[in-house]
This record gives C-alpha cells, structure tokens and sequence, in this order.
C-alpha cells in the first residue's frame, strides 16, 4: 500500500509540475514576444497525466535502497533519471509536443527541474511523514 501511495504522489507531482512549467514558459512567451504560440489542446491534459503515471512507474526500481551502498544508489538514481527521460521525451514525441529540436531542449530542461523538484517534495513528504510517527512515537511512550 505504501509503494501505491509513493506511486500516486509522484504522478500528481510530476503532473502538477508539467502543467505549472507549461504555465510559465506561456508567460514568458506572453511578455517576450506578446503572442502566444502554445496552446492546449482538448487531449493535452490527459496525456501529462499520463506521462506523470509512467513517469512514476520507475520509481519502483528505487524503493528499499536501504541495503545498497552509496555507488548502487548513485547507479539507481542515475539510471532511473535517463529511464523516466526516456519516458518523457517519447510521450513527447508521441503526443507531439514539440517541433523543433529547440523545444526538445526546453522540455529537457523542463524535465530536469521538474526532476529536482519532485525529488525535493518527496523528501519533504517522507521527513513529515516520519515526524508524525516519532510524534505518535512518543505520545504511546508518555501514556505508558
């Protein structure tokens, strides 16, 4: 259960996240060149999502590193960075997304923040997570 739940925070991080970097490269389109050249269509939204499901699915491949050393975590991470680019830049050509090899770099680079950030909020998820149980921890203790 606790792997599903990992799994359905990462696709609603991820999703969230493609929408909000969506959201500010219009922005800047907006104020830069005041025209906007993207727009969404009626399947984009279903396909982000889509792309945050199977985006979180390698996150499998993570989960009890526990027991590793440092070099086969490193390995890991690295290797589920490229998968879910992968993931990412073939949702992208499947859904065409981009046109032009320019935007194939923004949505790398999109890729690589949204990366980070999902790795920030997760470790934020979990370090409340564990305060709530040494919390809950400690209330047991005081009881007894």
């Amino acid at each position: 259960m606790q792997k599903l739940k990992i799994i359905f925070h990462q696709t609603f991080m991820i999703s969230t996240a493609i929408l909000f970097g969506i959201g500010i490269l219009m922005f800047i389109q907006h104020f830069v060149s005041g025209v906007q050249t993207l727009s969404l269509q009626w399947s984009d939204p279903l396909s982000i999502c889509l792309t945050g499901f199977l985006s979180s699915l390698p996150t499998y491949f993570l989960l009890d590193m526990d027991s590793l050393k440092k070099s086969e975590v490193r390995i890991r991470i690295g290797i589920h960075f490229v998968s879910v680019l992968g993931i990412v830049v073939l949702c992208a050509s499947l859904f065409h997304w981009f046109g032009q090899t320019i935007n194939l770099r923004i949505i790398c680079l999109m890729y690589s923040l949204i990366y980070l950030f999902v790795w920030c909020a997760t470790a934020w998820m979990a370090k409340v997570d564990e305060i709530k149980i040494n919390g809950a921890i400690k209330d047991l203790q005081d009881s007894e």
